[in-house]
């Protein structure tokens, strides 16, 4: 049995002769690498193998399946450990094996399946115990459909295993030019692979439905109103839509499955029709010709350059034509995106919808290339990238071309409405003319009105504002009786900032303190007001003197907080001195200049008090 003989290669004992020659008998016979088999019956429904077979490179291709048992032993075998099997640009054969046992008492089928439709040549072998090859498929993707065992879009191989013994899989992957697709290998029970290929045929209908509807859609669009964008944006999603369904291997089921050579030929001519027809929609699209002579001739040169590289594929290249292909289609996309930049920037809005859906379909398109060359592993965002990207891209595109259509309507409109007021052109530029001199001036007023009540500095209210402003608040207030709260904040020592850091810095100071206070006090009825120079005023909408209390403190925190350097100052950075009354007896303070002087005594006080504090003034009733 292969369990016994795993159990001989590593446990063999020099001094027992006899176990030694029948493990080697067997290991010529059945070759066993150093991989333990895979009991199927534990196995779940779903089970990657890839990580679970060895590999064998034969650069030579000497190898066959007559002669590979008897020099298993000594040829070098090698763990996977890759999550999907990527050989990308190889001039080698790869062999694949692994082991599967039956432990149970009954027949067990199971399927192992190569989930790349587009794989060149496939060998396999199923091989019993003592090296009988007991069934062979010869399959890829450059034979008939019909050489599948399985009528399937990927290559499905059907495995039984009798009760109680183990059975190798042999796999044979060679090209017809070097390139090698990441193929990812599944094996699976019955209930297992209807469900995958039911999830994904769902899927894939779903993809291709809604991409068939937008093509539809917009070819009748295009009858209707004969906008040349239309068109491209149809032979754009046509040609994208027949290259997704050969990639993954519907085209070779349903549409040709006795041609093979032209199946592959087709896929990166496609390519490069895929990627003219989007020069030339990018160019009808965002109406390039309009603003430049040389860039549309630019992208078609460079959408030229990659239909010419997949030139020899016609001639059975394909390893060398990716290797040109890519480079040309990295300098397109860089162009495209230029371009849209260069757009955005000029606010054209079409741009935008096509930049962000040209990004979202470069994404998936670099991460599938990038699995191509075996740069980026093998998973369900490589693998499905180009459809998630392209599915979203399309739709967005969809929408830019409803936006192109009807801002074409308009302007149509607007120019049949241009003829009607030329016959009455004479008569309102006058009353334009007065119409707009009018608003300049109203513009003008409202400017001057603004630049009287604001510091032009700060952006708070002046010392002028603060006067007419004050006098009506604490009119109101007189008649609801409600208490006034009124704070004169100076900044300290900052005569001593500006003589060491200059008045530039100053000035900075100034702003960044009139932003704190901007965003401290908030309430409708709270008021910030520039007094001159580094001194301000707080008119505070708050309940209670010490609500009033904390949130000066807050804010007085908070500017020292901001940690601006201040050598001057004892405390090492910029703070400030509050002077706060808050009083309803308005017999002692009719109006804002003797409300500002109770406050500009207790600003001083805390001046004297070694500043960075708030002093009170509190002309309330004691009982409030």
């Amino acid at each position: 049995m292969p369990g016994e003989v795993n159990v001989t290669r590593r446990y063999f004992l020099p001094q027992l002769l006899i176990a030694t020659v029948c493990g080697w008998l067997l290991l010529c016979l059945w070759g066993q690498p150093a991989v333990a088999a895979i009991d199927v019956t534990e196995a779940p429904g779903e089970l990657n193998l890839s990580p679970e077979v060895v590999l064998l490179e034969d650069s030579d291709r000497t190898y066959d399946i007559a002669s590979l048992p008897a020099e298993n032993e000594r040829l070098p075998w090698q763990a996977s450990g890759q999550e999907t099997l990527n050989f990308s640009f190889s001039s080698s054969a790869w062999w694949v094996q692994v082991d599967l046992t039956n432990g149970s008492e009954a027949v067990v089928r199971r399927l192992l399946e190569l989930a790349m439709p587009l794989h060149d040549y496939l060998d396999a072998w199923l091989v019993d115990e003592s090296g009988e090859v007991i069934r062979v498929w010869q399959t890829g993707n450059r034979r008939v459909f019909d050489s599948r065992p399985v009528a399937h879009r990927t290559f499905v191989l059907p495995i039984d295993l009798p009760p109680g013994e183990t059975h190798r899989v042999v796999l044979r992957l060679d090209t017809h030019d070097g390139l090698f697709d990441a193929t990812p290998l599944y094996l699976m029970d019955g209930a297992s692979f209807l469900a995958k290929s039911q999830r994904e045929l769902m899927a894939f209908s779903l993809y291709f439905g809604a991409l068939l509807a937008l093509l539809t859609y917009n070819l009748l669009l295009y009858v209707a109103t004969r906008e040349r964008a239309l068109l491209h944006y149809v032979a754009y999603l046509g040609s994208f839509f027949v290259l997704m369904f050969i990639a993954r291997g519907f085209a070779f089921q349903y549409w040709w499955p006795n041609w093979p050579t032209f199946n592959n030929q087709i896929v990166p001519l496609n390519i490069g029709v895929f990627i003219l027809t989007l020069a030339m929609f990018t160019c009808s699209y965002l109406s390039l010709h309009r603003h430049s002579v040389w860039l549309p001739r630019v992208l078609y040169g460079a959408a030229g350059l990659c239909l010419l590289s997949a030139m020899p594929a016609l001639w059975g290249h394909y390893g060398p034509l990716f290797r040109t292909m890519i480079p040309s289609a990295i300098l397109l996309s860089t162009l495209l995106l230029v371009v849209a930049v260069w757009r955005c920037w000029r606010g054209d809005v079409l741009a935008r919808i096509y930049l962000v859906a040209w990004c979202v379909l470069l994404v998936g398109i670099t991460l599938y290339f990038l699995r191509v060359a075996g740069v980026l592993p093998y998973n369900l965002i490589t693998e499905y990238a180009v459809q998630a990207g392209s599915g979203l891209e399309f739709l967005l595109l969809a929408l830019g071309l409803a936006w192109k259509i009807n801002q074409l309507k308009n302007e149509k409109l607007e120019a049949e409405r241009k003829t009607h007021e030329l016959q009455r052109q004479v008569n309102q530029r006058l009353e334009a003319e007065v119409r707009s001199r009018t608003r300049d001036l109203e513009s003008a007023n409202r400017q001057l009105a603004a630049m009287a009540r604001t510091d032009p500095l700060t952006g708070l209210y002046n010392r002028r504002q603060f006067l007419t402003l004050v006098d009506e608040e604490l009119g109101c207030r007189r008649r609801l009786g409600q208490a006034v709260l009124f704070v004169v904040m100076d900044i300290d020592v900052f005569k001593a900032y500006n003589d060491t850091y200059g008045h530039q810095a100053g000035d900075e100071v100034l702003v960044k303190v009139a932003a704190l206070l901007k965003q401290h006090f908030r309430r409708e009825g709270d008021h910030l007001f520039r007094l001159g120079g580094e001194e301000f005023g707080l008119l505070l909408e708050a309940d209670t003197l010490k609500a009033g209390y904390r949130a000066l403190e807050r804010f007085r925190g908070s500017l020292e907080a901001l940690r601006i350097p201040h050598q001057g100052s004892v405390y090492g950075v910029v703070t400030a001195s509050f002077g706060l009354v808050a009083c309803e007896d308005f017999e002692q303070v009719p109006d804002a200049q003797a409300l500002y002087s109770q406050a500009d005594q207790a600003m001083y006080e805390a001046k004297q008090q070694a500043r960075n504090r708030i002093v009170v003034r509190n002309l309330l009733p004691e009982n409030t």
